[in-house]
């Protein structure tokens, strides 16, 4: 197998040791965790085992949309209520992801030296289906001129996340950055020297969406599109740091060995990769 093709840690750096500065991201806390969202009335239900409460399906297209089936007219943002007529509803394949994160870092509200309260807004988005008796889509209105009809409603759900992490003990005057490694020199202001968040989400719907049965105005019953999101998720608090480290100097870069001779020969001689198609059980 030709060189380019193998993993190599690092070319041979023949050079002497000596001490390098370099600019890093310096990891101070960091935790994972793995949530399992779900849509339900803690006021009325007793919370699920291990549940987290969120909110509804809610409307994420850029105008109202209206219909027979609907309570009213949906405004963008609002819960996407329907009456008895949507027997089921349905996520569009392939239509689900982390749209959006957003993250906001505040000094410890306990005021412990070097703990800082993160609050992490994640933003889920996906396509639904309203479904009659016999599976089949039921059309909305969306707003417009001239309205268009529709079947495949832009929905979203949001869920907020509040911890603590070390973030490093440092002092909370306001540092004031500039970087050109994009472009025009671009400034941030860093009030009270808080350390920057890194966030990471992996999420998937666990089921098709349930209907949830909702009493929003006494008397009155109306029904929502449930959705049960698993979300794993990994949050670090790190600074901007120099450090010192040990150098052997520039590494070798070899030259690119091209593709030469019968591909199918090439092909064939590599290993069958087994790990893609089953992925280790264990971390």
């Amino acid at each position: 197998m030709q060189e380019n093709f193998e993993v190599k840690g690092m070319a041979p750096c023949p050079s002497p040791i000596s001490d390098e500065c370099i600019i890093a991201r310096k990891v101070y806390g960091k935790c994972r965790q793995q949530d399992c969202l779900r849509p339900f009335d803690s006021s009325v239900v007793t919370p699920p085992p291990g549940a987290i409460e969120i909110s509804s399906s809610r409307l994420g297209e850029a105008a109202a949309i209206s219909g027979a089936v609907l309570v009213g007219t949906i405004a963008p943002g609002e819960i996407i209520a329907f009456n008895s007529t949507v027997t089921s509803v349905r996520i569009v394949p392939n239509s689900f992801k982390v749209s959006k994160i957003r993250t906001t870092v505040s000094p410890s509200a306990f005021g412990q030296d070097g703990f800082y309260d993160v609050t992490i807004i994640y933003t889920f988005t996906y396509t639904l289906n309203l479904l009659n008796g016999v599976g089949v889509a039921i059309p909305v209105t969306l707003a417009g001129t001239p309205a268009t009809t529709i079947t495949d409603i832009c929905a979203y759900t949001t869920y907020t996340k509040v911890l603590s992490l070390f973030g490093g003990e440092a002092s909370e005057q306001t540092i004031t950055l500039a970087d050109t490694i994009f472009g025009s020199s671009s400034t941030y202001v860093n009030v009270g020297n808080a350390p920057y968040a890194f966030v990471q989400a992996l999420a998937n719907p666990l089921q098709q969406p349930i209907i949830g049965v909702y009493e929003s105005v006494p008397g009155t019953v109306e029904y929502h599109a449930d959705v049960v999101i698993g979300l794993f998720t990994i949050i670090k608090l790190y600074r901007i740091v120099n450090l010192t480290v040990n150098s052997s100097g520039d590494c070798d870069i070899p030259e690119c060995e091209p593709i030469t001779g019968d591909p199918c020969e090439f092909f064939n001689s590599l290993p069958f990769p087994f790990e893609d198609f089953d992925p280790p059980t264990t971390l």
